[in-house]
């Protein structure tokens, strides 16, 4: 096992993104919290000291983050919401930080830029 020089951050749905969702036009199967906070989006972050220099690296990327989970779920730009400042993206966002990554596998990490 490696460790390796980052740490995770997890985006886990709250309640306005649910209702976001379940009001979409072509909403036909209505899904709960806990599904949405199941097998949530975790982003390879810079290792850091506290949990404020963390959060200070995600606010300059976060509006990648939150449209890319908006995307995920509605590919229509149209129907996002269009306020989606940073005090927005906390509002339907938990982040869970993790300080500690390990590598398990002896092979190659293999990148794909998604935009």
């Amino acid at each position: 096992m490696y460790s390796i020089n980052r740490s995770i951050a997890v985006f886990k749905p709250k309640q306005p993104l649910l209702d976001w969702l379940n009001a979409l036009p072509d909403a036909e199967v209505l899904f709960t919290l806990a599904e949405l906070r199941t097998d949530c989006t975790s982003l390879l972050i810079p290792e850091y000291e506290t949990d404020e220099k963390a959060l200070k690296f995600i606010k300059k990327i976060y509006l990648g983050i939150f449209e890319r989970e908006l995307d995920a779920y509605c590919t229509d730009p149209d129907l996002w919401p269009s306020k989606r400042d940073y005090r927005t993206f906390l509002k339907w966002f938990d982040i869970e930080l993790h300080s500690e990554v390990f590598d398990s596998v002896d092979e190659e990490i293999i990148k794909e830029r998604w935009e």
